[in-house]
């Protein structure tokens, strides 16, 4: 009885079940995952990329920075500048077209 549980074959087969309840688990732990990342991104579905929107905030505290420099005349980039915050906030242009907006406006200021 004792050679039984020492022979290779009842090793072969102990690792056998304890490799095939362990992928299982791994299995199941990888199933639940999934399921808790795809409802995250359902949720997070109509939210604005973060790092886009904290690239805008960091165009505008540039922008606003050159308009106030007296050295130049920028009333024309204050006004488009104006507008294009006015426009965004109400909804009427997306966030990539708002980025790119503000790219033009750096752009005319240098």
């Amino acid at each position: 009885m004792n050679d039984y549980f020492t022979s290779p074959t009842a090793i072969f087969f102990y690792f056998l079940v304890a490799g095939s309840t362990l992928v299982y688990f791994i299995l199941l732990f990888d199933k639940k995952n999934r399921q808790k990342l795809s409802k995250i991104l359902v949720e997070a579905q109509g939210t604005q990329p973060m790092l886009m929107k904290k690239a805008a905030e960091h165009k505008m505290r540039a922008l606003k920075a050159a308009v106030n420099d007296r050295r130049f005349d920028h009333s024309q980039v204050e006004k488009q500048l104006d507008k294009l915050v006015a426009d965004y906030d109400k909804g009427l242009i997306s966030l990539p077209d708002y980025c790119h907006s503000l790219n033009h406006l750096i752009a005319m200021t240098a």
